[in-house]
């Protein structure tokens, strides 16, 4: 049953992630939104919002490891795994500014994280700051986007992707918004209670559930879309969206959750994965910077590092050995 729950959460949670970008982009052309606001707000908001709603959802529900685990351990997917996949099937490239200022903020934001992890607390003020942060780097975005061409601006370049065909009615898309944002609700419901039983039939912590299984259900949409990008050839955009996604949940997810529910970082998983994203995105940062592209090769080792990373939480939790499966 466990399972059953854990699968219609993440189908959920995927198609309330596309339903909320589609109707939000149309209502905000309905209504006249510039383009590049609608790019940083509304559709950089539906790619973040399933880790945000089953965040929520678990530190509401006092598993705090399960909400700071579904926000490391998705960022981690996204840009190891994900982005991996798609230049291992093509090749990307990755524009100086979107490595610079948005990898630079998940950077920062990562240090940040392993800091207050350290501490053992994740509490309001702290919240604050990484959402006063949040506020900075969004307007970092704007004006240093502002008048730029799509060439130049992966929000832009974004929005006028999803602008192609005619806006739905205002109703229409009021409508497909609010069905979005339900379905990613009672998704994350169903997947969050589906990862705590399944969680304890697998003997490992809820910490290390939120790593790894809920972490790759909340990134199924960034999957989809880089999927998509890579087979219409816009692998740009896709290094855009995984490396601002991952500076908008590291400061501005984990910023909300922490303002709503203070987290508690207890487990030693918990801790050390926020280590671990610190150190992957050094690692990640200076491959996308060598010659600007992600080739197949560098593909490659990040599968490699993100397998790694896995087996290595794993092991720190003694899961892998003979008595770790119970």
């Amino acid at each position: 049953m466990a399972g059953w729950f854990l699968v219609a959460g993440f189908v959920l949670l995927l198609i309330g992630s596309e339903a909320t970008a589609r109707g939000g982009v149309s209502l905000a052309r309905t209504f006249g939104m510039p383009p590049l606001a609608t790019g940083l707000l509304v559709l950089s908001t539906a790619s973040s919002a399933p880790v945000l709603f089953v965040s929520l959802r678990a530190a509401v529900g006092d598993t705090p490891d399960l909400a700071f685990g579904a926000i490391v351990g998705g960022t981690l997917f996204a840009l190891l795994f994900v982005l991996g996949l798609g230049a291992l099937l093509r090749p990307m490239s990755a524009p100086p500014k979107v490595v610079l200022r948005d990898g630079g903020a998940a950077l920062l934001a990562s240090l940040a994280l392993a800091f207050l992890a350290q501490e053992g607390m994740i509490g309001r003020l702290a919240g604050a700051i990484l959402m006063a942060g949040f506020a900075i780097y969004l307007a970092l975005c704007f004006f240093s986007d502002w008048r730029r061409s799509p060439d130049h601006s992966m929000a832009l370049a974004r929005t006028l992707a999803r602008s192609k065909s005619p806006p739905l009615p205002a109703f229409a898309a009021l409508f497909l918004l609010l069905i979005g944002v339900t379905a990613m609700a009672l998704g994350a419901h169903f997947a969050v209670s589906g990862v705590v039983p399944l969680a304890h039939t697998l003997h490992v912590s809820e910490a290390l559930a939120g790593l790894t299984i809920l972490a790759a259900g909340t990134a199924l949409p960034k999957l989809a879309t880089t999927l998509v990008s890579v087979a219409r050839g816009q692998t740009t955009l896709a290094v855009g969206q995984i490396l601002s996604a991952a500076a908008y949940e590291l400061l501005g997810v984990l910023g909300l959750v922490a303002l709503v529910r203070p987290l508690t970082v207890s487990s030693e998983t918990a801790r050390l994965a926020a280590y671990v994203l610190a150190g992957a995105l050094m690692i990640f940062l200076p491959l996308l910077a060598m010659r600007w592209r992600l080739t197949r090769p560098r593909a490659a080792l990040l599968l490699l590092v993100y397998l790694g990373t896995l087996l290595f939480l794993a092991w720190r939790q003694r899961w892998l050995l003979p008595h770790g499966l119970g």
